[in-house]
């Protein structure tokens, strides 16, 4: 997970739908719930450009300077600490994306939140045969709840385990669908 889990005891805690009328479980649970991803998803896709631009802009700045290295003049004195610094920050820039997986997340939560909107927009607009009956909005929280404990399911394995073993977790992140009818 990313280095600002505060939120995770409110992760997609699952509650009961009999409990909450229609509209208290669209505010409270479902709009949160795709502010909460939209934002995290926003966050992890800037630290990953971010630190892949420092990267390539420090390769590059190698490459750039390589060749006067071994030059005498003022060059001899600046250039080999600088080609140091900047073999080290690419070094730590490329450490850090693999070990926060920036880009990994951004997408699984993007992919989440666009699954979540999806499911609440054929609710809505009651465009699909599985929300349209007596029991659509239990249908509905079913889906919802599903594609968050996904989420929670991610979480729970990637805070426990190795920081190798966190490679499934992108192809995980599809939206699970009700059986039955196509929704479409």
């Amino acid at each position: 997970m990313d280095s600002d889990s505060r939120r995770s005891g409110r992760l997609a805690q699952p509650i009961s739908s009999s409990s909450m009328a229609p509209d208290d479980y669209m505010v409270q649970r479902v709009d949160d719930q795709l502010a909460w991803l939209g934002k995290k998803s926003q966050r992890n896709k800037s630290a990953f450009l971010f630190h892949r631009v420092v990267g390539i802009g420090l390769g590059a700045l190698i490459t750039i300077l390589s060749p006067y290295a071994g030059q005498p003049g003022a060059w001899k004195t600046w250039i080999p600490p600088l080609l140091q610094i900047s073999g080290a920050g690419v070094a730590i820039a490329g450490s850090l994306l693999a070990l926060y997986q920036y880009q990994e997340n951004w997408v699984r939560y993007r992919t989440l939140k666009e699954a979540l909107l999806r499911e609440k927009m054929l609710y809505l607009t009651g465009s699909s045969q599985v929300y349209s009956g007596p029991d659509g909005f239990q249908q509905f929280v079913r889906t919802a709840e599903d594609i968050m404990a996904v989420e929670r399911a991610n979480w729970s394995q990637q805070a426990n385990d190795k920081p190798d073993s966190r490679r499934a977790a992108p192809q995980q992140a599809a939206a699970p669908g009700p059986p039955g009818p196509d929704r479409s």
